[in-house]
């Protein structure tokens, strides 16, 4: 057995993080023993006097060695449902989690996984159900209980008070392909404290492609959408690292997993959150790359070119953002991001993304919250000037959208002064729009059947003050209820506006008349998707 605290000069470094000491470590199970002074098992439930888990190492013909985890008894005749091996008792904090595992058997009821910044205590049985380890942590699942054509990743929270996650909706992701009887190495990034990220990778091999990545889950100590009602909701701040087998099955019997090459880094997780997201399609010829680093990266190199032409951009980026000029429509790029930290670069996992013909303003995609949506397009709207009040007219919107995750909601009561609401975006620099070949300006509306007819307008500000409105032809066009592709506008019917040179862009409702709504009333329309595209297409439909 190889099993080591890294060291600097030879493999790596011991980190010092929050006062602690968090050293990283490998076991590649190559000696023929399987150290118990260093890996602790456990499990749930654990009878006294009785062995229910098992660790072992077993060799393959081609002489390599590996662990095996074994429960010899199914959960329903007194086995344990569930087992974990912690491969020391050092907590981490930031933390890449990786193992090498095995997936085998045409019907395997079979979950194995891996388990980062874990806490645990023993129980006697007497405050729970019945005896054994009782847990919270930070889980991947590597399931297929129904057979390797259905090889699935999955993260979860779990928390020892109710013995089960915390979840209420799925951070679950399908392994494409049907080859997956065979070897993968998985991954468990969890970086950051309040928020939390947490994040499952699964790839062909260690240091290979990567195959499929869950949805990152985000724990903060506030109540999280995706988690149940219950006293759960502070994150995890540091813990143990581990590997588990489960199953709770009565046939076939017992857990049997492997795990080979299994490892624990606090500088070993991969940047993540990217903008645009990895396969996204019809991205703007002028994009703006956006990553989320963890704490341990001091520095990065991005590698970005076309699909299968990636080289280093040199100087790398000072912060995590990247502009990388006109792109070439319809054409599909690769990026990566590789981050260096006191122990050395961490390669990052490659994504792609392919333009469209248009140049997008605004898919409000990246937008965290009501909050952000609203700092981006702030409205016109005065705080009360008898009690002070302030007003929100702009809102993320994730239900009412036509592509992506998200829209904006913009609200209004155009019954009071000064009769008209408008949300306005002021860009970081001047915005060039010409660079789009006969440009027009697009977007995608819908509306409310019981809103009071009103006026949509848009209006362009130029960086020397000059302004343009176009309004809707339509004012009933607030009323539909199904999303609307508004006609694509020719960016010369904004005469005296420097196209060049685009400062602001306002979307406004009503025309400075009372609406007559009624008092209380707030209508709403739903914007998405601005861009300036080509006037002979690319609008998408």
């Amino acid at each position: 057995m190889k099993r080591w605290v890294r060291v600097a000069g030879m493999i790596g470094v011991i980190c010092f993080l929050t006062g602690n000491v968090y050293a990283d470590w490998i076991d590649t199970f190559s000696g023929g023993q399987f150290d118990l002074s260093t890996w602790q098992l456990r499990a749930y439930p654990q009878v006294p006097g009785v062995t229910q888990f098992n660790g072992s190492i077993v060799g393959d013909p081609n002489g390599n060695t590996y662990l095996s985890l074994d429960e010899a008894l199914s959960y329903s005749v007194g086995g344990a449902a569930f087992g974990m091996a912690f491969g020391s008792e050092e907590d981490f904090a930031e933390v890449r989690l990786g193992a090498v595992v095995n997936v085998t058997g045409d019907a395997s009821h079979n979950y194995h996984g891996l388990g980062a910044r874990a806490s645990y205590i023993m129980s006697d049985g007497s405050q729970t159900p019945a005896p054994g380890m009782v847990a919270n942590a930070y889980i991947l699942h590597i399931n297929w209980e129904n057979g390797p054509a259905n090889l699935r990743i999955e993260i979860q929270k779990v928390f020892s008070n109710n013995y089960s996650d915390v979840h209420n909706r799925d951070f679950e992701t399908l392994v494409p392909g049907l080859d997956n009887a065979r070897s993968f190495y998985a991954a468990l990034d969890v970086i950051g404290s309040n928020p939390t990220y947490v994040t499952g990778y699964i790839y062909r091999s260690q240091g290979g492609e990567l195959l499929a990545q869950t949805e990152t889950l985000i724990d903060t100590d506030a109540q999280d959408s995706w988690e149940d009602p219950g006293p759960h909701i502070v994150v995890y701040r540091q813990g143990k690292s581990g590997i588990f087998g489960q199953n709770e099955q009565e046939d076939p019997p017992g857990f049997h997993t492997t795990f080979d090459d299994v490892s624990s880094k606090s500088q070993g997780a991969a940047a993540l959150s990217v903008h645009p997201v990895s396969g996204a399609g019809d991205v703007s010829v002028h994009p703006r790359l956006s990553w989320m680093e963890p704490d341990f990266a001091q520095g990065r190199q991005l590698w970005f070119g076309s699909k299968g032409n990636m080289t280093p951009v040199d100087p790398s980026p000072a912060t995590a953002a990247f502009d990388p000029g006109l792109l070439l429509p319809d054409t599909t790029y690769q990026w990566r991001v590789d981050l260096v930290g006191s122990a050395g670069p961490v390669t990052g996992n490659t994504w792609e993304f392919t333009t469209g013909q248009c140049l997008l303003i605004d898919t409000f995609e990246s937008y965290a919250d009501n909050a952000a949506i609203a700092a981006a397009w702030p409205h016109n709207i005065l705080p009360n000037p008898d009690t002070g009040a302030t007003y929100d007219y702009v809102f993320v919107d994730t239900d009412k959208r036509i592509q992506g995750d998200k829209g904006m909601r913009f609200e209004f009561q155009n019954q009071y002064s000064p009769f008209l609401t408008e949300a306005t975006r002021t860009f970081d620099a001047p915005q060039d729009w010409t660079v789009v070949p006969n440009p027009c300006l697009t977007l995608d509306f819908c509306g409310a059947e019981d809103n009071v007819e009103q006026l949509i307008y848009v209006t362009l500000e130029d960086s020397a003050g000059n302004l343009a409105t176009v309004e809707h032809p339509y004012t009933y066009a607030v009323q539909s209820e199904t999303w609307r592709h508004w006609i694509p506008i020719d960016l010369a019917e904004f005469a005296g506006v420097d196209l060049g040179a685009i400062k602001a862009i306002t979307l406004g409702v009503g025309d400075g008349a009372d609406s007559g709504q009624s008092p209380e009333d707030r209508d709403q329309i739903y914007i998405d998707n601005i861009r300036i595209c080509p006037t002979s297409g690319g609008y998408g439909r």
